[in-house]
């Protein structure tokens, strides 16, 4: 998997940063859209830092709160993002759907529908923006028409392409993107690559865009006429996890509670989340012990003891896990 540090994402560019809320707030709504933007924890200010850049239809963007914060947009409309976790997790609702994102799966808002976020602390993002004309002129390039049947020559090309709601970035359609991202990134921070021409640029940003949709597998009609059943399974399957995360749980016995076949499982979870049920399950025992290091105080607590109280008996891998999803060690987050 491609390996993206804060540092680099936009280096060498001018970072606005601000600790006030309603500043905060009216930056990213000049570049982006009107929203709603609260610090979840009572009178905390935020440590938002932003680098944005642009060319054309496509931009990269380095954002990160400093803080726990509630994000509500008003809606995207005329462009698409992809929101890349480089370290901790964040946590996207629509309407009875839900994502939750890090370093391995981005959330993909959509343009079309209200949605609410929720970042936490130490979750710096890359954004990806692509204007939702790109986005369909490209799908009509790859796919020959659009992703639902129809002609690409008729009606609005705006609206000839629905996405999910999350990219599983560890797959091999992921991976590929990711590396489009860098490539593009790469060329647009260049000095030298800024009179390279249109062509050159256009091509790059092209194969991202088509990266993108072949990493979304666009929603079909069959896909949005879903019942909304699987909804509730994903909610259900939550709620299981949240409730037995410590425990033994194998993926057969999950579904088996759920009244579901593993397959059944397998396939609403990569279509509504982008995981598999043992990612998942991995994610909520993380979370978990995440929280229960930041809140030890030190010499009262070890690492061993929370890792085993959330379902880790090898320390090794859990380490190393945690150290893959929130960007540091646990020995680090237990001293703070």
């Amino acid at each position: 998997m491609v390996r993206i540090l804060p540092r680099d994402v936009l280096r060498g560019l001018p970072t606005v940063t601000t600790t006030d809320v309603d500043d905060a707030h009216q930056k990213i709504a000049d570049l982006f859209c009107g929203h709603d933007l609260v610090p979840q924890t009572r009178g905390t200010s935020v440590d938002m830092k932003l680098r944005s850049l642009h060319r054309g239809d496509v931009g990269i963007e380095f954002l990160d709160y400093g803080a726990n914060v509630r994000i509500s947009p008003e809606g995207l409309e005329n462009f698409h993002l992809i929101q890349i976790p480089l370290a901790g997790r964040a946590h996207m609702e629509v309407g009875s759907s839900s994502v939750e994102s890090s370093p391995k799966t981005a959330t993909v808002p959509p343009i079309d529908r209200p949605f609410t976020m929720t970042w936490d602390r130490g979750t710096p993002h890359l954004i990806v923006y692509v204007s939702r004309l790109a986005l369909a002129s490209v799908a009509a390039q790859l796919y020959g028409e659009d992703p639902h049947g129809r002609d690409p020559g008729r009606g609005d090309p705006e609206e000839s392409v629905k996405l999910g709601y999350a990219m599983d970035l560890t797959g091999s359609a992921g991976r590929a993107f990711l590396r489009s991202v860098v490539e593009l990134h790469d060329d647009m921070i260049s000095q030298e690559q800024r009179t390279a021409p249109s062509f050159v640029q256009k091509l790059l940003a092209d194969t991202m865009v088509s990266r993108l949709l072949l990493a979304m597998n666009p929603v079909t009609k069959a896909d949005r006429s879903s019942p909304a059943s699987e909804s509730r399974l994903i909610r259900q399957f939550r709620e299981l996890l949240e409730r037995h995360a410590s425990e033994e749980l194998a993926v057969p016995d999950i579904a088996e509670n759920l009244g579901v076949s593993v397959r059944t499982l397998q396939l609403a979870l990569r279509s509504e989340v982008g995981a598999t049920p043992s990612e998942l399950l991995r994610r909520v025992r993380l979370d978990r012990a995440r929280e229960l290091l930041l809140a030890a105080a030190p010499g009262q607590e070890t690492i061993v003891s929370i890792a085993e109280r959330c379902g880790f008996s090898h320390q090794g891998r859990f380490s190393a896990l945690y150290l893959d999803t929130f960007g540091e060690l646990p020995s680090e987050s237990l001293r703070r």
